[in-house]
């Protein structure tokens, strides 16, 4: 059976393993926010609570030899200065842990928002990328309807000229036609004098057939 000063001397032993342990644990943290090391994390977290568990099997052992052989005073303070230290590096250990975590947190937010400002930023790329396209496309359509536009633009007015051409070139056989027909009238004789006798008697047959008319409607007011 283990003596009370061996089972101390394995304590001592672990003891100091923990502190080099939780010195570790510390520069850890210290470092988390540049890198992220999960092995060298999860290898630190194991050894310490191993370390934990053996000091308090050691600790218990203590215990019960103090029960069968009554220690001393001297060596009643040892194991209650044990006990300390182990309560202490347990809250060491829970204090570092928790600011680990803390870290994490925040390194995981700040990833989340980057890889959401960076998702907004392609997406606002694509968009423009897109608005860009439309408005080539867009700017293609109404160049060719612009083009459409002018080409019609252009037959109207060329059938306009035609049109004019055409009128003036007629206007023009219709001027020379009277010029040549007035030119022959003169030439012929009596011709003047039989188109002046035809237009004096159209114009008393109009005289009469209108008072035909006159009379014919005074006889149905008045009859």
């Amino acid at each position: 059976m283990s003596t009370f000063t061996q089972i101390r001397n394995q304590i001592l032993v672990l003891e100091k393993q923990t502190d080099s342990w939780l010195t570790k644990y510390s520069a850890y943290e210290k470092n988390l926010s540049i890198k992220e090391d999960v092995d060298q994390e999860s290898n630190i977290t194991a050894q310490l609570h191993n370390g934990f568990a053996r000091r308090e099997e050691l600790i218990d052992k203590l215990n019960r030899i103090n029960e069968f052989e009554n220690l001393s005073t001297s060596k009643l303070q040892q194991l209650t200065r044990h006990k300390e230290i182990l309560i202490d590096h347990k809250q060491i250990f829970a204090r570092l842990a928790g600011s680990i975590q803390e870290i994490k947190n925040k390194n995981n937010l700040l990833f989340s928002i980057r890889s959401d400002l960076n998702s907004h930023k392609q997406r606002s790329d694509q968009r423009a990328s897109a608005q860009d396209v439309d408005a080539h496309d867009y700017i293609l359509d109404e160049s060719v309807r612009v083009g459409g536009f002018n080409d019609i633009a252009n037959n109207l007015l060329a059938s306009a000229y035609r049109t004019r051409d055409e009128l003036m070139s007629q206007r023009g056989y219709l001027n020379s036609a009277q010029s040549r027909m007035s030119n022959t009238l003169q030439r012929v004789p009596g011709i003047g004098t039989l188109i002046s006798r035809i237009n004096t008697r159209r114009r008393r047959d109009t005289f009469i057939l209108a008072t035909v008319i006159a009379a014919c409607i005074l006889l149905l007011f008045f009859v």
